[in-house]
């Protein structure tokens, strides 16, 4: 009975948990928007649509929490992916980007909550919330879907118009408006993909260690350790 209580308490926590990541970070994509000096510019960062894209998947979180009790294969996908994809903004924005521009009035602190926090409260839900399961390695790949289409979006824009939405797209200029070259861009993209992959890597393999752990310790359960598949 305890057990069962435990377990609606953590899943209370867990929703409300969803529903916090769901609105701070959809709020802080509109306002860093609305605020900007050139909103059509803030919607091709990055920052901007995987913020979107982990507001949208913890909404749908917390919808299927409500109405199924339980995880959609798709959605615990995405949320896997939130979690590199915000490692990535966390990293990328804190050693390559902080140092490059200023911000005043609200986008102070909605480029703190869509750099830093949500990435934190992502990363926090996966290790404290989400059931660890035995994902197919193949999943690295799905989830390099968006950056990969992100970089040639980008590139094809910027030869249409001249913008690169970061340096290190930019083959026109040296440092640090660009990186002077494409094929210093191609290193670039490569080297973004390689951390992609790695941190796919890892994440997977946390789970499946965690997961071994966890099975070893409830020796009735341990063949029911589960493989997800989602497409």
């Amino acid at each position: 009975m305890g057990n069962v209580i435990g377990k609606e308490r953590m899943m209370k926590l867990k929703l409300v948990f969803h529903i916090l990541i769901s609105l701070i970070g959809f709020v802080s994509v509109v306002l860093h928007i609305v605020y900007s000096p050139d909103p059509m510019t803030s919607i091709t960062k990055y920052t901007a649509q995987t913020n979107l894209i982990v507001s949208i998947t913890f909404f749908l979180s917390s919808l299927a929490i409500l109405w199924i009790k339980d995880q959609i294969p798709f959605i615990d996908f995405l949320k896997n992916a939130s979690v590199i994809y915000m490692t990535v903004c966390f990293f990328t924005y804190h050693f390559l980007l902080a140092s490059a521009g200023e911000y005043s009035g609200i986008r102070v602190i909605t480029n703190f909550t869509l750099h830093y926090l949500i990435p934190m409260l992502v990363v926090m839900n996966w290790l404290v919330f989400e059931k660890k399961k035995k994902h197919s390695y193949k999943f690295i790949f799905y989830w390099m879907i968006y950056p990969i289409i992100y970089c040639i979006v980008s590139s094809l824009r910027g030869l249409l118009d001249g913008y690169y939405p970061y340096f290190f797209l930019n083959p026109n200029v040296g440092l640090p408006a660009g990186v002077g070259s494409y094929s210093n861009v191609v290193w670039f993209i490569i080297a973004f993909l390689i951390v992609f992959a790695i941190l796919g890597y890892l994440l997977i393999t946390f789970n499946r260690i965690t997961l071994f752990i966890s099975n070893k310790s409830k020796p009735s359960s341990k063949h029911n350790m589960r493989k997800t598949n989602v497409f």
